[in-house]
């Protein structure tokens, strides 16, 4: 439990300043936390025996993150994607340094760091962005706070032993439910300030990134399973990496901008 606290704690101000940075800052920020996820999924990979192309990954991601604060449309990604995959099939067919494992493996690399880390930057662009933007990691906190107290209480059927022993399926559905409830509490409160998002929305998104959430957390387990790796870094010295600390939020970054932007255009 107080390590579970701890860590919370030590990863809480990167979030702040996830919440508090704006303009090109955040660009900066997101691009920085990009490259250091991604430094630690290729190290994950490569302990493997599987050789990616760092470089390539970096490099493009860096390109991704100009062009978005110069042209701030999420279509660039199919762009920087597209001619990624070329370039990478190029260099190994020239090379032959790499593999088709590798070259899977660093465009996957950029897509789920690099990529789902920029929603921040979309959500923060849409209409009531000041306070959408605070979603992706409260419903990831109340899920993952829902659940571990739920899971400890009443827990009884693994969830998925192999990949997380001890999550359970009782957890899980206290973590939708706490996530459901306390989203929707934090959407009363900001409606007595601005009421323009509309209180349905909290409460569907609560659940939604309820789920999604444990999602993420899951598949970060899962890679972590797969390359026989505790953490995926010592970045936060006894609480891993990046990628450690933002797993849940990667998946529910993505969730929040697609529906806001979604409700925003029907």
């Amino acid at each position: 439990m107080l390590t579970r606290i701890i860590s919370a704690l030590v990863g809480a101000p990167l979030i702040v300043l996830f919440l508090i940075v704006k303009g090109n800052y955040l660009y900066l920020f997101a691009g920085v936390l990009s490259l250091v996820g991604m430094y630690e999924y290729y190290r994950a990979i490569k302990a493997t025996g599987v050789k990616t192309v760092d470089f390539a990954g970096y490099i493009f991601c860096v390109a991704f993150y100009i062009l978005q604060l110069i042209y701030p449309r999420t279509e660039v990604f199919s762009k920087i994607a597209a001619i990624m995959l070329i370039f990478l099939f190029s260099y190994e067919i020239f090379t032959r340094k790499s593999s088709v494992n590798g070259i899977v493996h660093t465009l996957f690399g950029f897509i789920y760091v690099g990529f789902l880390l920029a929603h921040i930057i979309f959500i923060n662009n849409l209409e009531d962005g000041a306070v959408l933007i605070w979603l992706p990691f409260l419903t990831a906190w109340f899920t993952d706070t829902a659940a571990y107290f739920t899971g400890i209480s009443i827990g009884k059927h693994k969830l998925s032993p192999i990949i997380s022993p001890k999550k359970t399926v009782e957890g899980a559905i206290g973590g939708i439910i706490g996530s459901t409830v306390l989203t929707t509490a934090f959407g009363i409160v900001i409606g007595n300030y601005n009421n323009s998002v509309g209180i349905q929305n909290f409460v569907l998104i609560g659940l939604i990134c309820g789920v999604v959430s444990q999602l993420g957390d899951l598949a970060a387990s899962y890679i972590k399973r797969h390359t026989n790796l505790k953490d995926f870094g010592n970045l936060i010295p006894g609480h891993g990496g990046i990628l450690d600390r933002f797993d849940s939020i990667l998946f529910t970054m993505p969730v929040v901008y697609y529906y806001f932007l979604l409700v925003q255009n029907i």
